[in-house]
């Protein structure tokens, strides 16, 4: 199975039936990402995966800190996602700030990815579908 089935398989079983309003705006999420993929050559494909599921952490059945991205994180390096998506998962969005707000460490990140991953989920609700 390649990356972005396996995530949108993932997504879709722990989102679709308990909140069915963000499993579809992951899925807007996730066609927005196909169409900026060929910009980032083989790394489209992490791209889209990172859509799929970069709110995974709202999933009832994952919440233990309370903070989304941290809990989704978590959850996909149990189930043997590779680190560097674990990694952009945990930091979607503002997620270091918001963390740091809270008092969890997010990590230092910088570069290329954080601004694509900015770029794409921060206020993506208005293009991406129902937020």
């Amino acid at each position: 199975m390649d990356l972005v089935a396996w995530a949108t398989e993932v997504a879709g079983g722990k989102l679709a039936d308990a909140l069915p309003r963000r499993w579809a705006h992951v899925q807007g999420v996730r066609e927005r990402a196909r169409e900026a993929a060929p910009v980032f050559g083989s790394d489209g494909e992490l791209l889209v995966a990172v859509g799929v599921l970069h709110d995974v952490g709202y999933a009832p059945d994952l919440v233990d800190t309370g903070f989304h991205p941290i809990d989704g994180a978590r959850y996909l390096r149990s189930v043997g996602a590779s680190e560097r998506l674990v990694h952009l998962v945990a930091h979607h969005s503002c997620a270091a700030a918001e963390a740091e707000l809270r008092g969890l460490s997010a990590g230092n990140w910088s570069g290329l990815w954080r601004r694509v991953v900015l770029m794409l989920f921060a206020g993506c609700g208005s293009w991406c579908g129902v937020r």
